[in-house]
């Protein structure tokens, strides 16, 4: 539940991060969902946007004149960065913006890292849905305020980066299409005759994108909107940009043709990481997804994939597939690195679609879980160790935060925080109690909490290993959550005979006293009980490994938040850095200055270079 208040006056520290276990948000993002996907059912927006898909041209160099003279950047390096899953708490989603807006950022080993003349959005830009109100809390504004002092505009009015114009591009994960990407249209694909966000060019008129890069490489967002998926319109689009004929399109009004070059390098990015499924999860013989027919076309001209949606950063690589990339530590509470779902081996495989009707000779290339089949055509991609943000070890201890956290504030108002989760346990305790008096009432009562407990058990089910029999998960998924069911019916059932146990205690309060006691006690009972062994489960299946989604989702953390910051150098080797902040500040003041904003008063804005790697031409 937001507290939707705007403007100056209201710091990063009092946008309190979202309380995803608040009953109105457990309401909201699930009429959101049922929505979004009904809609989907009937209509695909992404069929709406205009084609020719608009490829953004920033193949062109920067001209020495206007080149940064800091040390570590040379005449003719292009620079861009990448941030994913921002507007979540304010603290988190500033401190992203103001490190990524700056000149530069210093590494720990004397690297100046300039910022990036292009800024790639990943998707999930506000949650829990994508309400304009949301949007503009939780992302526009804190972004907005971001900039620095002296910032640079072209006549036209134009940011600059070092002269050259700055640039957004944008791709929407799930929750932004939660309103049917409504909201994230208005900011990235219409109205663009008003200032625009952070007065950049922002060149797309379809939620996927193409950016034209120096030294021969290609940036291709895949738009999965909520079909995990891309649709044949975009499919249609980036298959031609990749053929011989290539893609007809306009530039400024005239028509230009754009075509990949056979030794060209592509940055693929998705919406999600599809390496965290199954290889062939989804897929039937002959039923290729799309995005692996694109991959087919694409074959080694693929680098390199990036992905969001998980909140924190892991990169596997490999001699002939490339390297894969998830960071989504932009701003929203951060995800485990310790769990199943991450730490499992990775193949990539080509396959044929030769089964297909009508018969197609196309080859297909899957990326996924290994599931074990086919060992011989998989090609296995190794996890660079030391890579995971947060570090495994400190991801564990983690987990052992759930159960204080049920009971937290939110650090919003008083009707804020995930402490109203535990009312709600509450409030089931005491109808609990009363099922239990029916004819079969442990049954009803088992039932009641069925409803709550065992979908988030349910998500352990797709967490087992591909390797295993189909119905290891399905078994796993409903024993745990029969179990958490059983403990909350236990406990009920203890609240009841242990007030039934006290007359002593109710015979001084009279009847009216006695009858009160009851529904306090089951009350206070599954206030207090409920939300322990709620917030048990959730830290002991996380410890072990499962929940990589939920398991930390009470937890709201702020820290262990960044951005990837790439370099094309003159040469044509891209090289990446992943740039960390370990501690986000969580006190602000007004800056003297018009720009940025809020300043930190509590501790000091610091980042560091966690990874770096270099992919070379």
């Amino acid at each position: 539940m937001t507290d939707f208040r705007f403007g100056r006056n209201v710091k990063p520290n009092d946008r309190a991060a979202v309380c995803w276990y608040h009953p109105a948000v457990l309401l909201l993002a699930a009429r959101d969902v049922l929505s979004s996907l009904n809609q989907f059912r009937n209509r695909d927006e992404r069929e709406s946007f205009p084609l020719p898909m608009t490829v953004i041209d920033r193949s062109q160099r920067q001209p020495a004149a206007v080149a940064v003279g800091d040390e570590g950047s040379e005449a003719g390096d292009f620079w861009f960065d990448f941030i994913a899953d921002t507007g979540d708490g304010g603290n988190a989603t500033y401190a992203v913006a103001r490190t990524a807006l700056a000149d530069q950022v210093v590494g720990d080993a004397g690297q100046v890292l300039p910022r990036g003349e292009l800024l790639v959005l990943g998707g999930d830009l506000a949650y829990p849905s994508a309400s304009s109100l949301d949007y503009r809390y939780r992302f526009t504004e804190l972004f907005e305020a971001a900039l620095p002092d002296e910032a640079s505009y072209s006549e036209a009015g134009k940011a600059l980066v070092r002269g050259r114009p700055f640039t957004l591009a944008a791709l929407p994960q799930n929750h932004d299409w939660m309103d049917s990407a409504s909201t994230f249209g208005r900011y990235f694909l219409r109205s663009k005759n008003s200032r625009t966000l952070l007065a950049a060019e922002i060149p797309q008129r379809q939620s996927y994108f193409c950016v034209r890069l120096p030294g021969g490489w290609w940036l291709l967002g895949l738009d999965f909107a909520m079909h995990d998926d891309i649709d044949r319109d975009q499919f249609e689009q980036f298959k031609n940009l990749a053929s011989a004929q290539g893609l007809q399109t306009e530039v400024n009004g005239q028509p230009v043709t754009q075509r990949m070059l056979p030794d060209d390098r592509v940055i693929l990015l998705y919406p999600e990481p599809v390496w965290t499924t199954p290889v062939a999860g989804g897929v039937y013989p002959g039923g290729a997804k799309r995005h692996q027919l694109l991959e087919g076309l694409l074959q080694s001209r693929i680098a390199l994939r990036l992905a969001g949606d998980l909140h924190h950063y892991m990169r596997w690589t490999s001699e002939k597939d490339g390297q894969l990339i998830t960071c989504g530590t932009g701003g929203a509470f951060t995800h485990p690195t310790h769990t199943r779902l991450t730490t499992a081996p990775i193949v990539a495989r080509n396959v044929t679609n030769a089964s297909a009707i009508p018969a197609s000779a196309a080859r297909i290339v899957q990326v996924g879980l290994d599931d074990g089949r086919t060992p011989a055509q998989s090609r296995p991609f190794s996890k660079v160790t030391g890579s995971e943000y947060p570090p495994i070890k400190q991801s564990r201890q983690l987990a052992r935060g759930n159960v204080p956290a049920l009971f937290g504030s939110g650090g919003g108002g008083f009707w804020q925080g995930n402490r109203w989760f535990a009312a709600l346990l509450a409030g089931l305790y005491l109808v609990s109690a009363g099922l239990q008096l029916l004819p079969f009432g442990l049954l009803w009562s088992a039932l009641l909490f069925a409803a709550l407990c065992l979908p988030l058990g349910w998500e352990s089910r797709r967490e087992v290993s591909p390797k295993w029999p189909a119905w290891s998960g399905t078994v796993l998924a409903l024993g745990s959550g029969l179990a958490h069911v059983l403990c909350h019916v236990a406990a009920v059932s203890g609240v009841r005979f242990g007030l039934a146990a006290l007359p002593t205690l109710t015979a001084p309060l009279g009847q009216a006293g006695s009858a009160l006691l009851w529904p306090v006690g089951l009350l206070a009972g599954g206030a207090v009980l409920g939300t322990l062994i709620f917030g048990s489960y959730l830290a002991l299946m996380s410890r072990l490994g499962f929940l990589t989604t939920n398991g930390f989702s009470a937890l709201a953390l702020p820290d262990f938040k960044g951005f990837l910051r790439f370099c094309i150098s003159a040469d044509g080797a891209l090289h990446g850095y992943f740039v960390a902040i370990d501690q986000v500040p969580r006190v602000w003041s007004m800056n003297e200055n018009p720009q940025p904003v809020w300043l930190p008063t509590d501790r000091s804005l610091r980042s560091r270079v966690h990874d770096q790697f270099v992919i070379r031409k």
